[in-house]
């Protein structure tokens, strides 16, 4: 069974090296032969991660199984209902996750023992999330009271004016990504504003 590797961060690779990094090695470690990386929230676009998921399932056929790897649950699925969906209800049948942070083998949806464990630690792990989600906008209300609140400092969306130059430049969307250490799905993003803005205005 080939095992494919997908790493995502929700802002950037470089803000957050440590997760990046620690991702990559969990997947080397699960033998992971080939990677997809992704720089983008799962509240967003996520062309890698939907890249990945086409060319497993045409990959994937008969004799040749294709086992899609994510160090966590949390950086392939934004919730229990996405994590249901893309192991339950796959495309293809011979496509199947491994999540290291909620079993060591691969997920069988043909075994209910196996997809009702799998099921209690999502539905943990989405608690958890949830919980932490609750926390963080009752401290961000309370700052604001006590005006304290700044925001998050801008970091792609800053970049606009850089991108839509490269843009004009010819540069395809990658090279934009890698010459202003910004995620991809950043630079889409960008674009796709640029054009709505420029469609309304004309």
């Amino acid at each position: 069974m080939e095992k494919w590797g997908y790493v995502r961060v929700s802002v950037n690779r470089v803000e957050q090296a440590a997760g990046w990094d620690d991702q990559i090695k969990t997947l080397k470690a699960q033998g992971c032969t080939r990677m997809y990386y992704e720089e983008a929230s799962t509240r967003g676009e996520r062309p890698e991660f939907q890249r990945m998921i086409k060319e497993a399932s045409q990959a994937a056929a008969g004799d040749r199984r294709v086992c899609l790897v994510a160090a966590k649950m949390d950086r392939a699925f934004r919730d229990l209902a996405a994590a249901e969906e893309a192991i339950n209800r796959p495309i293809n049948r011979n496509v199947m996750w491994l999540l290291p942070d909620l079993s060591p083998r691969p997920i069988d949806p043909d075994d209910p023992s196996q997809m009702l464990v799998a099921r209690l630690l999502v539905c943990v792990a989405q608690f958890e999330r949830d919980r932490l989600a609750e926390r963080r906008a009752y401290g961000i209300s309370r700052a604001k009271k006590e005006g304290k609140y700044r925001g998050r400092k801008p970091t792609a969306r800053a970049k606009t004016p850089e991108v839509l130059k490269l843009k004009e430049r010819g540069f395809r969307p990658d090279e934009i990504a890698k010459q202003l250490s910004i995620g991809r799905a950043s630079v889409f993003r960008i674009l796709k504003d640029h054009r709505e803005k420029t469609a309304m205005m004309s």
